[in-house]
């Protein structure tokens, strides 16, 4: 698990994208835990603990909300792994509400992984390599 405090403050890394926000509210109702930000291309991150599935597709719904007209984004969960729910479950539920969301919103992927694959070591992986690949589910 990754305290909150510390998973806002990690040096997230993808291509020349930059952080925008570490938990402030970018709109009403919705602080996610980071963004990092290149002209309208938003990446959004969220760590998660719980094994609430409505907490994943609320978050879901939330940065599909927040990405439309000119702002296009992906969507990364950081999730700890438990017995009942694991990266590749969660993915495999978000993916109904994702083809159903879809045209309605610029959030153009999804991905979740474990955050054990994410975060070792004091070091995060690159969200642009092969191992975060490997290491991912794609809704």
């Amino acid at each position: 698990m990754i305290p909150d405090k510390v998973f806002k403050n990690l040096e997230h890394v993808y291509k020349d994208y930059t952080k925008y926000s570490n938990g402030q509210e970018l709109e009403q109702g919705y602080k996610p835990d980071c963004v990092l930000k290149k002209n309208n291309q938003f990446v959004i991150l969220e760590s998660e603990n719980n094994s609430s599935r409505k907490m994943y597709i609320g978050g879901m719904i939330k940065a599909a909300h927040f990405l439309q007209n000119e702002k296009f984004g992906i969507l990364i969960y950081v999730i700890k792994h438990r017995n009942n729910t694991k990266p590749i479950s969660i993915a495999n539920h978000l993916r109904k509400y994702f083809e159903w969301i879809k045209d309605k919103t610029n959030l153009q992927e999804i991905y979740v992984i474990d955050t054990d694959n994410y975060f070792t070591n004091d070091k995060v992986l690159a969200l642009d390599c092969e191992d975060f690949n490997l290491n991912s589910f794609k809704v």
